[in-house]
């Protein structure tokens, strides 16, 4: 029993990390380029949220590399292609379409100085911005998809685990698009599109703020309502599970509740990364600005880590008896050998 545990503690230490990492860069990039490209086609504030787009194609291809080196032989990782039906291809596949297609509309955001030949043709960006978000949503309920099917780990194998997943990603893109507003490039290519205008370049930095600040002000409403979707349906799912049939889904949601995960579910994920938050955007001003989104962020990740330690396998029939019989190593027939002939 004790080298079955000590066998899984290893395997666990090899892919806990790029899994729970890779489920959070991609549930964050995937979920800003869906919220860039929907408020860019509803309010036209792409250039307020292109560096955010730039930094969910980072994110994604942090994310791209952490699950080749999961799958634990990054050079052949190719064959992942060859699959008609696993579920990882479709991953694979999802996430080379909206780096591509966030990458592409990030472009098109770059001062005009810079010469690219394809400015003009501005039904490319909208197009890029239409893809990446249709792309990018299907990349955050990717993330939750993957091990929902996972049928050996009870608490991960349940249909709401992608809606928290989307939820959770949605919650913590708005917070970074949040942050990342109105920065580079965004001030150069208000004063290329103004021209040699001396009053109009002196009144762009003003403009902008003031764009900022409207766009910000939507991020935060959007995120209050993604943060309280979020209690619910968090609570949801771990209450659910508690009252389900499945022992070993119970007994991980008991950890949760009340055993050795409930500091971090009560006051890390509860208080701290959702309740907290939504109150300093209620009260707006710095905290609401800088200090609610980073709590997001890091609720965000620290879900992640949660579910992925939250991995005990369901047993199958007889196992546990099974290795209640393996010897423990002081039975009489086992210390025999050690007699001298």
């Amino acid at each position: 029993m004790s080298h079955k545990m000590d066998t899984n503690k290893l395997e666990k230490h090899y892919w806990i990390w790029p899994i729970a990492w890779y489920l959070f860069l991609g549930g964050l990039g995937g979920g800003i380029l869906f919220a860039a490209g929907i408020l860019d086609m509803v309010f036209h504030a792409g250039y307020i949220l292109a560096l955010g787009v730039l930094f969910a194609v980072a994110c994604l291809g942090i994310g791209s590399m952490l699950l080749i080196f999961e799958l634990g032989q990054p050079k052949v990782f190719l064959r992942v292609f060859l699959s008609a039906t696993a579920i990882i291809k479709w991953g694979a596949c999802l996430l080379i379409l909206a780096m591509g297609f966030g990458f592409i509309y990030f472009l098109f955001w770059l001062p005009p100085e810079w010469n690219l030949f394809w400015y003009p043709w501005l039904w490319i960006r909208d197009l890029c911005a239409v893809l990446m978000a249709l792309f990018g949503l299907c990349v955050v309920v990717y993330t939750g998809v993957l091990l929902s099917t996972m049928k050996a780990k009870p608490f991960w194998n349940t249909p709401v685990l992608p809606v928290l997943f989307t939820v959770s990603a949605l919650s913590t893109a708005t917070a970074a698009l949040a942050l990342l507003a109105g920065m580079w490039p965004s001030y150069e290519y208000i004063l290329a599109m103004i021209g040699s205008d001396a009053m109009a370049q002196a009144m762009a930095g003003e403009v902008l703020h003031a764009n900022k600040e409207v766009m910000m002000e939507i991020l935060h409403i959007a995120d209050k309502i993604l943060v309280i979707a979020e209690i619910v349906v968090l609570l949801l799912y771990v209450l659910t599970t508690r009252a389900s049939g499945n022992l070993t889904a119970k007994a991980v949601a008991l950890e949760w509740i009340s055993g050795k995960k409930a500091l971090l579910f009560w006051v890390g994920m509860m208080l701290c990364g959702l309740t907290i938050p939504f109150l300093l955007y209620q009260l707006g001003g710095v905290g609401a600005e800088y200090v609610a989104p980073v709590l997001v962020l890091a609720a965000g990740l620290l879900l992640r880590f949660m579910i992925v330690y939250s991995d005990r396998r369901r047993s199958m029939p007889g196992e546990e008896q099974y290795y209640r019989r393996l010897p423990k190593g002081d039975e009489r027939f086992l210390q025999g050998w050690k007699a001298p002939y």
